[in-house]
């Protein structure tokens, strides 16, 4: 690695690792304002703390991860343009296209950290996290298991089909724990409002992609509604291929709509065919995101030369205006995407639309 390519990496990720820091620390102050007495009669303890935060700062990322990427690349090039080191390297011969690629492999790392946080991290650590603020940050009620229903999406049966399952004793927090279900189990297949079967079982076991159900029991239901007689498998065990809900299925059906992972959002959205703007927001918007961040460095590196040529007062002013410019579009715009007001894609795409070409333009007049 080049002396002076070191030398921008070291003068970029300190600010930026300060910027990280405080956003961090500024919403767990604030926050802790109005939980820390809870924690102290809870004796959550650091370590229960610390685990609550993260998950909780996991679920803000695609917001302070770029915000800190613009504040950190507006002060550094403001630093290198108003201390005129940049004219002595564009001087010695390097070009300006050169000397910001360091700037744009660091956002698209950022971006990349974003998405994989989104998709893997987040999801679990959040849910985490929400369930032991419900439980008051009580340690062993977050892992408790607790009673649950699930309707199956009508879509895997036909039109007017459904499943419906009542879960005595379930623990939502993983995948696993909600593949292994504590009894009683009930679950009513529905067609057109009427049931027609209703199997019971005491426990059920998710295991080589089918429900095994212990000393399961069917009843069958009459035209009128009536009841027939229950009828218990000839095996305390059984495999139950009619069962097809799955429970990954279960699992995000306890999960705010944010903390789906991508995969899982379209399939729902194609599935369930949803009209609702506000969770085609949601989509559209995890995609965009993330790379805000190398959207806004495009934008910062001739936003923060141009401030570097003026007063310090001004170049404050030009900063902190592009800084709350760009997040006031993206909350217009979110609002408008979720009431309908605005088509969904392009309230997700605008800001970075936006600041993607007037970046551009800034950028392409330097060089």
């Amino acid at each position: 690695m080049r002396l002076i390519t070191r030398y921008l990496l070291s003068s970029f990720l300190g600010p930026l690792f300060v910027c990280l820091i405080a956003f961090n620390a500024i919403f767990i102050i604030f926050d802790l304002f109005g939980r820390l007495s809870r924690f102290l009669e809870a004796g959550a303890g650091f370590v229960l703390g610390l685990r609550y935060y993260a998950g909780i700062m996991s679920m803000y990322s695609h917001w302070f991860v770029p915000a800190s990427c613009l504040l950190a690349t507006l002060y550094t090039m403001w630093r290198l343009s108003h201390h005129s080191e940049l004219t002595a390297m564009r001087a010695s011969g390097i070009s300006f296209q050169r000397l910001t690629v360091p700037f744009f492999v660091v956002s698209v790392c950022l971006s990349l950290l974003i998405v994989i946080n989104s998709e893997w991290i987040a999801p679990e650590l959040s849910t985490w996290s929400e369930r032991f603020k419900e439980a008051e940050f009580q340690k062993g009620v977050v892992s408790q298991q607790q009673e649950l229903q699930y309707l199956e999406f009508p879509d895997s049966f036909g039109e007017g089909v459904s499943q419906s399952w009542v879960i005595d004793s379930a623990d939502p927090s993983s995948e696993s724990g909600m593949a292994n279900l504590s009894g009683p189990v009930k679950v009513t297949r529905i067609e057109q409002s009427h049931n027609i079967w209703r199997i019971r079982a005491s426990e059920a076991e998710f295991l080589d992609g089918a429900w095994w159900l212990t000393t399961p029991v069917k009843i069958d239901f009459g035209n009128q509604g009536e009841e027939a007689e229950p009828v218990s498998a000839l095996v305390s065990r059984r495999r139950m291929p009619l069962l097809t809900a799955t429970p990954r299925d279960m699992l995000l059906d306890q999960r705010e709509w944010e903390l789906f992972p991508l995969l899982d959002m379209f399939q729902y959205l194609r599935n369930r065919q949803v009209d609702d703007p506000g969770k085609w927001y949601a989509f559209y918007y995890r995609l965009s995101a993330p790379w805000a961040c190398v959207v806004i460095t495009i934008f910062a590196i001739p936003a923060g030369i141009t401030t570097g040529r003026k007063s310090v007062i001004k170049g404050v002013i030009m900063a902190l205006a592009a800084f709350f410019s760009f997040y006031a579009v993206t909350l217009v715009l979110q609002f408008m995407g979720h009431h309908g007001i605005c088509p969904p894609l392009a309230a997700a795409l605008i800001p970075n639309v936006l600041y993607l070409f007037v970046g551009l333009l800034m950028y392409r007049r330097l060089t």
